[in-house]
C-alpha cells in the first residue's frame, strides 16, 4: 500500500511541478520561454519513462507482428530500467515463440539482478516458465520436478494446473494425471486447457464415455483456439465409431495454428483425418 501511495505522489509531482513552472514562465517571461520549458519537460519525461513507453509499444506490436514487438521489448530491456515483472512477461513471450535460450538467460538474469523487485508469486511464475523451458529442452522429469516444487509451496493458478497436467499426460503417468486433472477441473472447470487435459486423460484410460462428456461440455461452453482440443475430441469420436464427427473436428483442428508449445502437430491431424475419411468411403 505504501508503495502505491509513493507512486501516486511521484506521478502527481511530475504533473504539478512542470505545470506550475510552465504557468509561471508564461506569465512572467512570455510564451517562448514557456514553450522551451515544455519541450525540456517532454524530453525529461521521455528519458525517465522510456522503458515503460517502449514496453507498451512492444506489447501492442507483439500481437500484430511478433518480431516487431520483440524489437521494442528488447529496447525496453536494454535501458536497464525495465521492471522485473515486465521482464518476466517478455521472457514468457519469448518462450511462446520458441526463443528458449534467450528466455532462459533473461529469467536467470532477472532473478540474479532484480530479485528484490519480485514478489513470491513472481518468483514462482518464473519457476513455471523455467519448467516449460526444461520440457522443451527434452528434460520432462526436470520440468515436472520444478512444477511440483511450485505446487508444494501452495501456489495455484490456471496456467500451472494446465501445464503440469500436460506434463503428467506426456509422462504417461495416467493415475497421477487423473488425480491432478480432476483437482484442476474443480479449481477452474471453465478453462478450456484444463478441460481438454481431463478429457484426454479419460480417453487414454479407456473411459470413452466420460471423455466424450467432458469434451461435449467444453465445446458447448467455448470455442477453444488451440489445436489439441479439436484433435483430441476427434480421437474420442473416432473411438466411438463416429467417423463423420471425427472428420469434422479434425478439419476444425487444421484451422488452428500450430504453435511452438503445441503438443499436437498439424501432420498428426492430417494423418488422422486421412484415416477417418477412409472409413467414410
Amino acid at each position: 500500500m505504501l508503495n502505491k501511495i509513493n507512486k501516486f505522489f511521484n506521478v502527481v509531482l511530475w504533473i504539478l511541478i512542470p505545470y506550475a513552472v510552465v504557468s509561471l514562465s508564461y506569465r512572467h517571461l512570455g510564451p517562448s520561454y514557456a514553450l522551451g520549458f515544455m519541450i525540456l519537460v517532454c524530453m525529461a519525461l521521455l528519458v525517465a519513462f522510456k522503458s515503460q513507453i517502449y514496453t507498451i509499444i512492444g506489447r501492442r506490436k507483439y500481437f500484430k507482428n511478433h518480431d516487431e514487438g520483440f524489437k521494442w521489448l528488447q529496447k525496453a530491456y536494454d535501458t536497464g530500467k525495465m521492471k522485473a515483472q515486465q521482464s518476466l512477461v517478455y521472457a514468457y513471450l519469448l518462450i511462446r515463440d520458441g526463443h528458449i535460450g534467450k528466455a532462459e538467460r533473461l529469467i536467470t538474469s532477472i532473478i540474479r539482478q532484480k530479485k528484490d523487485q519480485l514478489t513470491k508469486q513472481n518468483l514462482l511464475a518464473a519457476d513455471l516458465n523455467m519448467a516449460i523451458i526444461l520440457w522443451k529442452k527434452n528434460d520432462l522429469p526436470g520440468a515436472i520436478e520444478k512444477m511440483e516444487y511450485v505446487y508444494s509451496t501452495g501456489y495455484r493458478s490456471t496456467v500451472h494446473y494446465g501445464t503440469l497436467g500436460v506434463f503428467y499426460i506426456l509422462k504417461d503417468d495416467l493415475d497421477r494425471a487423473l488425480e491432478f486433472c480432476l483437482e484442476a477441473y474443480e479449481y477452474n472447470r471453465s478453462d478450456a486447457s484444463i478441460a481438454d487435459n481431463l478429457g484426454l486423460v479419460y480417453f487414454k484410460r479407456g473411459d470413452i464415455e466420460k471423455a466424450e462428456q467432458i469434451y461435449a461440455e467444453l465445446f458447448e461452453l467455448s470455442s477453444p483456439e488451440f489445436i489439441e482440443a479439436y484433435y483430441n475430441y476427434g480421437q474420442v469420436l473416432e473411438a466411438k465409431g463416429d467417423y463423420e464427427g471425427a472428420v469434422d473436428y479434425y478439419q476444425r483442428a487444421l484451422g488452428c495454428p500450430e504453435k511452438y508449445l503445441s503438443t499436437v502437430k498439424l501432420a498428426q491431424v492430417e494423418a488422422a483425418l486421412f484415416g477417418a475419411e477412409h472409413y467414410l468411403k
